[in-house]
């Protein structure tokens, strides 16, 4: 490869301590970018087209400071992007510079050296994956933390199979919209739960049937529809979970989404695992789910969007500079599908 400036910079978010976003997460234009030096063998270097943020970001920014000492600060958020590569290091195969690509950090690297809300990342062969040319690179900023979330809960853990019944809980957010598309693709008869704004767009994506959870009785709605091989929660929903004998089959299960780091979530997870059902607790296995990223799923991922014509459902897009403005509306809990934020 060829030697990379040691005085190079570039843009980036970052913050130093947790807090509110809006108190502590700043631009930076002159911030350090990655040198030579920085290389290992199968390392890539990309410059970020666009990029997308996820819940987990603000949440890690606002946490108790214990949970930040993982971290390195300056340290910047996101782990979603696209872009090109501009750079390769010498034991690379199948890729070269100006190739089109995307991605989701690895989680090592992101402890080590920050995030994606960046012009410029270092990853690996890992961690990326072709651009197919049929993709955007916004749509493909919106692929990580939420369309591999949907496709390891349904593919890797449910398993699903054609004809199985399936609850989507919180079906218009960014893993929700892919939830639905994939298990309508893979046969499964899909009911998702949101808002009467949400409804039509959760009906457009694939659900057989819509519950709007202002308007109705979402327990007796899903035990007149029902029984249920899996409820995928996207909302960390105990309530539902607890009445889950009502509408799941015997052998039915939960699948939630680990990606919080408040009490008030411990607690849930807490009386899911311990809260007998004689004290209103549930008799279906509930398992948070973690994202894994192999280097396997995101291949699979990628090969059945296209095959399957799987969309990113865009909320909005916004300009790097003004990446303050898309966690507002991320925090807002509005969104409807992915939130991206492009470089340019």
């Amino acid at each position: 490869m060829e030697s990379i400036d040691k005085t190079a910079t570039k843009a980036a978010w970052v913050y130093n301590t947790n807090g509110q976003f809006r108190d502590v997460l700043k631009l930076d234009k002159e911030f350090p970018s990655e040198t030579s030096e920085d290389f290992k063998p199968d390392d890539i270097l990309v410059d970020v087209v666009a990029m997308s943020i996820n819940p987990v970001d603000y949440k890690l920014m606002q946490t108790y400071k214990f949970i930040g000492k993982g971290l390195k600060f300056p340290f910047v958020p996101g782990l979603d992007f696209a872009g090109k590569i501009v750079a390769t290091g010498p034991d690379v195969r199948g890729l070269k510079v100006g190739d089109h690509v995307w991605g989701k950090q690895a989680i090592h690297r992101y402890r080590l050296q920050g995030g994606t809300l960046t012009t410029r990342v270092l990853t690996d062969t890992k961690c990326i994956y072709p651009l197919p040319e049929s993709i955007s690179f916004n749509d493909a900023a919106g692929f990580g933390v939420a369309g591999l979330t949907a496709w390891e809960g349904l593919v890797e853990h449910m398993k699903i199979k054609p004809g199985q019944k399936v609850v989507v809980l919180g079906g218009s957010g960014g893993v929700g919209t892919f939830a639905i598309q994939i298990a309508k693709a893979l046969g499964a008869e899909v009911t998702s739960i949101s808002s009467t704004t949400n409804l039509q767009l959760c009906k457009s994506l694939g659900a057989a049937h819509t519950i709007d959870y202002k308007s109705e009785n979402v327990v007796a709605r899903l035990a007149e529809i029902g029984p249920y091989d899996y409820v995928f929660d996207l909302i960390n929903d105990n309530g539902l979970y607890n009445t889950s004998s009502k509408f799941l089959k015997p052998e039915g299960t939960f699948f939630g989404v680990a990606s919080d780091f408040s009490f008030s979530f411990i607690a849930s997870a807490l009386s899911r695992k311990f809260r007998p059902k004689i004290l209103g607790g549930s008799s279906h296995s509930y398992y948070d789910l973690r994202l894994k990223s192999e280097p396997k799923t995101i291949k699979e991922f990628t090969e059945f969007v296209v095959e399957n014509g799987i969309k990113t459902v865009t909320d909005s897009v916004y300009s790097f500079d003004h990446a303050l403005d898309a966690f507002e509306r991320l925090t807002s809990h509005r969104a409807k599908g992915k939130i991206i934020i492009k470089m340019d």
